[in-house]
């Protein structure tokens, strides 16, 4: 074999190993650097009322989080998004256009109760449940597995096989039983995923 086919020969070898490393790239999970796109079914009870709804998850990790929130018959309910100081949503029954501080009363409107969103913040974005009020357990993999609240509000976990699992969280007659089914990268552009504009005819409320 010549020299130069032994080059050629060397080169394929390279450009085979670089598009099988590529195409074989696994999915980094929500506590990766890389946007994901995370599918969840909920179900609500509220007093006596209960909802089923479909809730797409757009992670930028640490950075943000978008919540396209759906019920029944793919009716759109709201649009939510969170930054680590900021929330900014969209009821789509009312035509509201919310946007203001992150506290614990800002999402009030989006599910008629107070439910922190540091906490859900924490859950999708799989960070450690400290410093908002909660005293919680963790199993052998240093994973929470239940927390309680000073306000009485308990929060627990069920894992399945990964991304799989479930998060039931009851607070004041309000239970949220929240299953995350599947994750994938996401695709397309992260500055119209995770901005959200006002739309046309929405009345602007600021929360304070």
């Amino acid at each position: 074999m010549n020299k130069e086919k032994l080059v050629l020969l060397f080169i394929f070898s390279i450009l085979s190993i670089l598009f099988f490393s590529c195409t074989s790239r696994p999915i980094q999970p929500s506590g990766g650097s890389e946007s994901v796109l995370i599918q969840s079914k909920v179900l609500i009870k509220n007093d006596n009322e209960s909802n089923t709804v479909k809730i797409e998850i757009a992670v930028l990790p640490k950075k943000a989080i978008r919540l396209e929130i759906t019920a029944t018959l793919g009716i759109s309910v709201a649009t939510v998004l969170l930054t680590p100081s900021e929330i900014t949503y969209a009821l789509h029954s009312t035509k509201q256009f919310a946007v203001g501080p992150f506290n614990e009363k800002t999402l009030y409107p989006v599910f008629k109760k107070n439910i922190d969103p540091r906490i859900l913040w924490r859950v999708i974005n799989n960070q450690p449940m400290t410093n908002i009020n909660l005293k919680c357990t963790m199993n052998a993999d240093l994973k929470p597995v239940a927390c309680v609240g000073l306000d009485g509000t308990t929060i627990k976990w069920t894992y399945s096989d990964p991304p799989r699992k479930r998060i039931d969280i009851v607070s004041n007659r309000f239970e949220m039983s929240w299953l995350f089914q599947d994750e994938s990268l996401l695709i397309g552009s992260q500055n119209e995923t995770f901005v959200l504009k006002k739309p046309e005819g929405y009345q602007v409320i600021i929360i304070k």
